[in-house]
């Protein structure tokens, strides 16, 4: 193994995006916006002409998903963007792999002594696709790291029961995956977007409920990108990868914002 010390902080690698939210809210549209896109397609909803794995139809298995990373990190294809869409369903395929491989199809435990394990006993299940969710996770930053590849992670939005020491239990907006494949992909992104739109609440008091609507922009619903995470989102951006704390959601806007966001840190170290 070769050691080099040297400090080197002239590189910024590009970063790793998990963007979270409704059906229809344009996160497909935003990777087929992104620079020579190829997509790892495990729901049938890209209808853009751009490259896709497999060529027709879905990925139905989680080995054909390893297997489209390892293809682009194996070979010279030209493409600067991968984007997996979406990201819950193939975390479906990673939980029914494991389900067969380490548990052979057992999901509730047997009563009686010495039995084998079953997925839902004890958290064994969790902990066994944590394990394996981290090969694609690892994988992709290869394909970030070694091919100089844009990662985009689309994934449908879920909640999640967050634990408060300090009070009452929570709701947490988050990916639509189980809490142990959600917070390891949080912790390994460098940023993670909720998109919503921008809605306005207003009280009826007379029926005594709550009554949401769009705010509209133009004909359309302005829809919103947040990057600041608060109790109720799981949102973040890492250092090096700055973001705005919200505007409003599209390509054209994501890439101004972050690349604002780089001369205005660059600037305010130099200062």
């Amino acid at each position: 193994m070769e050691i080099d010390l040297t400090i080197d902080e002239s590189v910024i690698r590009k970063p790793i995006l998990v963007l979270v939210g409704y059906s229809g809210c344009g996160k497909t549209t935003f990777g087929a916006r992104c620079n020579n896109p190829v997509f790892i397609l495990t729901e049938d909803g890209c209808h853009a002409p751009v490259s896709k794995i497999p060529k027709k139809g879905i990925i139905t298995k989680w080995e054909d998903v390893l297997a489209a990373v390892d293809y682009l990190l194996e070979n010279d294809h030209g493409k600067e963007t991968v984007v997996i869409d979406v990201l819950n369903q193939a975390e479906k395929l990673c939980k029914a792999y494991v389900l067969e491989h380490e548990f052979g199809g057992r999901v509730y435990p047997k009563a009686g002594k010495n039995n084998p394990p079953a997925y839902n006993e004890w958290g064994l299940g969790d902990k066994a696709l944590e394990v394996e969710w981290c090969k694609l996770l690892n994988k992709l930053t290869r394909l970030r790291n070694e091919k100089d590849m844009f990662v985009v992670l689309l994934a449908h939005e879920g909640l999640h029961r967050q634990g408060n020491a300090l009070g009452q239990d929570f709701l947490k907006v988050g990916g639509d995956m189980t809490r142990a494949a959600w917070n390891t992909t949080h912790r390994w992104a460098d940023q993670v977007g909720y998109i919503q739109k921008n809605i306005v609440v207003g009280i009826n008091e007379k029926e005594i409920k709550a009554k949401v609507r769009s705010t509209p922009v133009g004909k359309g619903e302005q829809r919103i990108i947040y990057f600041d995470g608060t109790a109720g989102r799981d949102c973040k951006s890492r250092d090096k990868h700055w973001m705005s704390d919200s505007f409003v959601f599209s390509y054209k806007n994501y890439v101004a914002d972050y690349k604002a966001n780089q001369i205005k840190h660059r600037e305010k170290k130099g200062a």
